[in-house]
């Protein structure tokens, strides 16, 4: 199945680079847009509890806030960047990603919901707001600053907002 799945995840990828021309792309080819929202991810990721089993990855679902809508070429370069760390998922609304009608409206397959603000277009600092939720009574709102490190973009900081639950 994951072969599959990164099978056609190079494929978009492909038809991505072949199509897109020009993006702002760092040196590995990944958009800058995929880079902001990699190095985000795995400054979450670093910051959860392992998985009960340690051969099974954890489970991210990423959405974008409001109208905001994640490329589908964003989606696969961050997909393939990610596909050793994490299975990512990435959803068009929030509800995709929670289980409503369980107690404490948690994530699906014991994962965690990145709701992402828009990400800043040349503002310096370049600041994103994200949504880090593992149920009602686990989230929390945090904004990071995000720089351009040799041909990487990655996370300098980050600072939490408003914390609920433990």
């Amino acid at each position: 199945m994951r072969s599959r799945v990164a099978g056609l995840v190079l494929v978009v990828v492909l038809g991505g680079v072949a199509a897109g021309g020009c993006d702002g792309s760092g040196d590995d080819g990944a958009s800058r847009d995929a880079q902001m929202y990699v190095a985000t991810i795995r400054v979450v990721l670093a910051e959860q509890p392992p998985p009960p089993d340690p051969d099974v990855l954890p489970v991210v679902y990423v959405v974008g806030v409001g109208e905001t809508k994640i490329p589908a070429d964003v989606q696969a370069d961050v997909a393939v960047d990610l596909d050793d760390d994490a299975d990512i998922r990435f959803a068009d609304k929030r509800a995709e990603a929670i289980i409503e009608d369980e107690a404490h409206a948690p994530v699906r397959d014991d994962g965690v919901l990145l709701a992402v603000g828009d990400l800043p277009a040349d503002a310096r600092p370049m600041l994103l707001e994200v949504e880090v939720y593992r149920s009602d009574q686990d989230s929390s709102k945090v904004v990071f600053t995000i720089g351009r490190r040799s041909s990487q973009w990655t996370v300098t900081s980050s600072s939490v907002l408003s914390e609920t639950g433990s």
